[in-house]
């Protein structure tokens, strides 16, 4: 007698649905300002009521995490930006020598003889207009200390983050030991 053994048959692997075009307002919404997602969907058109929640079932799906990769990866290209960029323009800010930007008097130079990592880290300035001849009279510079924080969040060393470890792997057996403690001590919590 000979037995056959039917194997079960695969199902063929089947394709993920393309995403529609609310999604994809979605993410082109969420790389404008990817710090607030309940804003980004309802710029593209979710109610705002359900908007957090929505944004947050987009944000777990593959697709929609692909989509919002590749249009980041696009805008990269396009500004030509990158990680080392970011990191080398802010090295340069935080390592900018006020010296550059004054004379020996400790007057404020023309404009034109600072060097161009001065020119963009300007934040505001103060002009004044006396007889015709113009002068900057105050320069607002960029926060260093804020320039000091974002290099260290960009190359993750923490050094500026509240640390609090939890240790999540408490043992059933831990737990009765320490209840066993506790009752023998008379204090219960």
């Amino acid at each position: 007698m000979i037995m056959t053994i039917k194997r079960p048959r695969k199902k063929p692997a089947r394709q993920p649905t393309p995403i529609n075009d609310k999604m994809e307002r979605f993410c082109q919404e969420y790389i404008k300002s990817p710090d607030n997602q309940t804003d980004a969907a309802i710029s593209a058109g979710y109610a705002s009521g359900s908007a957090c929640k929505r944004a947050s079932q987009l944000m777990a799906d593959p697709r929609i995490q692909e989509r919002i990769a590749q249009l980041m990866q696009q805008r990269n290209k396009r500004t030509k930006m990158s990680a080392d960029n970011v990191l080398r323009r802010l090295v340069d800010m935080l390592d900018a020598d006020i010296a550059d930007i004054l004379n020996e008097k400790g007057d404020i130079k023309p404009i034109s003889e600072w060097s161009p990592i001065w020119r963009k880290s300007v934040a505001a300035f103060d002009i004044i207009d006396i007889d015709g001849d113009t002068r900057i009279k105050k320069v607002k510079l960029l926060d260093k200390i804020k320039v000091l924080e974002l290099i260290g969040k960009h190359i993750d060393i923490n050094a500026f983050r509240d640390r609090v470890q939890v240790d999540v792997n408490v043992s059933l057996a831990d737990k009765l030991a320490s209840a066993r403690k506790r009752a023998q001590q008379g204090s219960i919590e």
